[in-house]
């Protein structure tokens, strides 16, 4: 007795069994389906998934489709064929392995020919191999020779996995490599940029003190150079980032003359980071003007000439030289921020509108 009611319970574990691992593929096949299948069905059954796990743990792209009793019955169940183009099966296949999704997450399983599209992508792109299928006939069930050729090809893919698995992790490190290369690259250029703008600061020969202390101030005391003048420092309103600086350095000799230099640090590619720095001293410069508008406008002129490299400040330049052009005698330089306004008052305050509120608080 005890032997009649052994052999039901085993081919009940086995169904049971089989229709768990079809789950693990997202094939819905009951136990009570696989109950009715003859014995030599399930054995091809289990073969199949057999086949597949050994497949997907080697990356293998081809083995054989579903068997040909259940990929009828399931083709009903899944409905009508893909129909979708093989460029983006590959692609999708591509973004299946890039987010680590498993092989057997494939969305055509039901659908031969493009289940093999899709796998055989997933694989390639695994390995560093071409994705170019266009000229290579469409994926159906293997004949014995190609059989015997996957077979031939995935006992090389054996011998040739621990070469594989050392190049993938050199290729792991070099990424990792490259990733710290380039913040540590990033970490260098804004420091360069932080200590660009404290040397713009400190070449400016002004000590900047906070607003509120400038009220017993009337004037700013002048600043001396080895020419023993006063040397006025001009900030051109450019965009970009608050790093981006334009400068015009203005400087009176003992005789009356005025001399122009300049200085600047923009950034000239935003992707890249690059910046684009220059100046020149008002006392090494050869040339002189008889009034300080002059130097200002000449030296602005050569700063719009393509000197920066960027054409977005080099505009901005020449709209501020405009600017002057239509307001002539009518822009002030700020004794506290050093920015242009507009002044429309005969005597001049010194100090722009934004500044004047700053010190009347």
């Amino acid at each position: 007795m005890q032997n009649q009611t052994a052999q039901p319970n085993q081919v009940s574990d086995e169904c049971r069994i089989v229709s768990g691992q079809l789950a693990e593929w997202g094939i819905e096949f009951s136990q009570d389906r696989v109950l009715q299948l003859s014995i030599e069905q399930r054995n091809v059954l289990q073969n199949w998934i057999n086949a597949g796990v050994d497949a997907d743990e080697s990356y293998q792209e081809l083995f054989e489709s579903l068997p040909e009793f259940m990929e009828n019955e399931l083709l009903e169940m899944s409905g009508k064929l893909s129909s979708e183009p093989q460029e983006l099966i590959i692609e999708q296949a591509i973004n299946a392995y890039e987010a680590e999704a498993s092989v057997t997450s494939n969305p055509y399983l039901f659908d031969t020919n493009n289940w093999h599209l899709w796998r055989k992508a997933y694989c390639h792109w695994h390995r560093g191999e071409t994705l170019n299928f266009s000229e290579e006939p469409k994926f159906g069930s293997p004949t014995i020779e190609d059989q015997q050729s996957v077979m031939d090809l995935s006992q090389q893919l054996v011998q040739l996995s621990p070469q594989l698995i050392q190049t993938d992790q050199s290729l792991k490190k070099l990424r990792s490599q490259l990733k710290k290369t380039k913040r540590q690259r990033k970490a260098i250029r804004k420091q360069q940029s932080e200590l660009l703008y404290k040397l713009c600061d400190s070449i400016s020969f002004e000590k900047e003190t906070p607003l509120k202390n400038e009220k017993e101030e009337t004037k700013q005391p002048p600043c001396t150079t080895t020419m023993g003048s006063q040397t006025q420092i001009i900030r051109i309103p450019v965009t970009g980032p608050d790093t981006n600086r334009v400068e015009v350095h203005l400087l009176q000799d003992r005789t009356g003359h005025w001399r122009a230099g300049h200085l600047w640090s923009v950034d000239a590619d935003a992707r890249t980071g690059q910046l684009s720095r220059g100046s020149r001293q008002p006392d090494l410069s050869q040339i002189t003007f008889p009034t300080e508008t002059e130097a200002l406008m000449n030296e602005l002129l050569d700063l719009s000439r393509g000197i920066i490299g960027v054409a977005e400040i080099e505009s901005q330049i020449i709209d501020y030289l405009n600017l002057l052009e239509e307001y002539p005698g009518q822009i002030a330089v700020c004794g506290f921020c050093h920015r242009h306004y507009i002044n429309e008052e005969i005597d001049p305050p010194h100090a722009c509108p934004e500044c004047s509120a700053e010190l009347a608080d």
